[in-house]
């Protein structure tokens, strides 16, 4: 049940998620136009969310911000991460309820038996689970009203199996969490520091030969403002459940289209400001 607890809040929190990951598997397809349309919904959704972070910035009052809490293009980041953390957490939780289970006070139970069996104990004098114990029998005779009750030594062959299960299931949930705090530390690294974010998008532009010396600032703001960690993170996600040509073509149409956008803000800006300049100077006149 533990394990199922960071699956449901990812389903939850992830909304559309799924759906750009679906759309990432049927892009790898060799059907073009299958593969167009899959490239057409990343591209929407990515910049739809650019869209978002742009009115959040747009937003002048600190209370309008503080409601909307994490900004839109760091909030599916936020959930990676605390899922992440949560499946650590279940990681960590199951070692220590095996140690309550067990009965032991050490939550190193397999290295101690393994410190055990590499100092040459035998397994039968190494394990915490008793091999041979005491058992209380009664036994009612013919004749007698109160059964008679007999102290026996009693052999338990099912600890021999059970206390290797346990062993395996320790070392198991232990490998398990050093892998996915490794795994979590990697992607926090190239998905939150800014300057990993930066190199990561600039490969792929610089792939497709549309990054200029000029245009590296604007590459800076591109990822920084548009793309955000989520973004980042989608695409790093996308290359790997498809391929990087995939992620390629994504991220060569969000900058292609930014650079347009760029220009035709700028020429509206020139021509709003030429016809200022023109309105003044007929009233002058």
């Amino acid at each position: 049940m533990l394990s199922w607890v960071p699956y449901l809040l990812w389903r939850v929190g992830s909304k559309r998620l799924p759906i750009l990951l679906r759309s990432a598997k049927e892009a790898s397809v060799p059907d073009r136009e299958l593969r167009q349309k899959a490239i057409s919904c990343l591209v929407a959704t990515l910049e739809e969310q650019a869209e978002s972070t742009a009115r959040y910035r747009r937003m002048t009052s600190g209370l309008k911000r503080f409601l909307c809490q994490l900004r839109p293009n760091t909030r599916i980041t936020f959930l990676f991460f605390i899922v992440r953390f949560c499946f650590i957490g279940n990681s960590v939780g199951q070692i220590y309820l095996m140690k309550h289970f067990i009965g032991t006070n050490s939550t190193m139970f397999g290295v101690e038996v393994l410190n055990d069996i590499v100092s040459g104990k035998d397994w039968e004098t190494s394990g915490k689970f008793p091999r041979v114990t005491f058992c209380t029998v009664r036994v009612r005779k013919m004749g007698q009203i109160k059964p008679a009750s007999y102290t026996l030594q009693c052999v338990l062959p099912i600890n021999y199996f059970v206390e290797k299960v346990y062993v395996f299931l320790w070392f198991w949930f232990v490998i398990l969490t050093c892998i996915t705090l490794l795994s979590t530390i990697h992607w926090a690294f190239n998905t939150l520091l800014p300057v990993r974010r930066i190199a990561y998008i600039k490969q792929y532009i610089r792939a497709i030969r549309q990054l200029s010396n000029t245009e590296e600032r604007d590459c800076t703001r591109f990822v920084n403002n548009n793309l955000g960690p989520d973004g980042v993170l989608i695409l790093q996600v996308v290359s790997r459940v498809s391929s990087d040509l995939i992620a390629l073509d994504v991220t060569a149409t969000l900058w292609s289209n930014y650079r347009h956008a760029k220009i035709t803000g700028t020429e509206e800006d020139i021509n709003r400001f030429l016809e200022t300049v023109n309105r003044n100077s007929t009233t002058a006149v």
